[in-house]
Parts: C-alpha cells; structure tokens; sequence
C-alpha cells in the first residue's frame, strides 16, 4: 500500500521495476502489469501508462489497477 510524498513516488518504481504483477504472476522489469493484465486494458489506459513519473504515471498506474480489479 502506498504512503505520502516522495514516499508515493518510491512505491511506484519499486512496482515497476519489480518482477511479480499485482496479480502475482510474473512480469517484465519495467512493465508496469504482466501481458494478460495489460492487454486486457482498454487502449486508453495501456497508452497512459506510458507517462513518465510525476508527469501523471501514477494516477494511470492507479486508474488501471483499479480497473483490473
């Protein structure tokens, strides 16, 4: 679960650059979910995951997840 300030922000590249999806299977270094939970994204939200950090990754790394789930 993620904390306050630059705390937020390390959350997120820990996710990122972590190997397991929020689903628990295995994923990419640097890929924000595994293949089956990114392509089963609308287009909209893959694309915005493409944002950098504090450029508004964070809320699409958010909105997807809560999409996923």
């Amino acid at each position: 679960m993620k904390t306050n300030g630059s705390q937020d922000l390390q959350f997120y590249i820990s996710e990122f650059r972590s190997e397991e999806c929020q689903c628990g299977r295995t994923k990419q270094p640097r890929r924000s979910f595994c293949y089956g939970c990114y392509s089963s994204l609308p287009a909209a939200k893959q694309k915005a995951l493409f944002q950098g950090f504090g450029q508004g990754y964070e809320e699409a790394y958010d909105d997807a997840l809560e999409w996923l789930n």
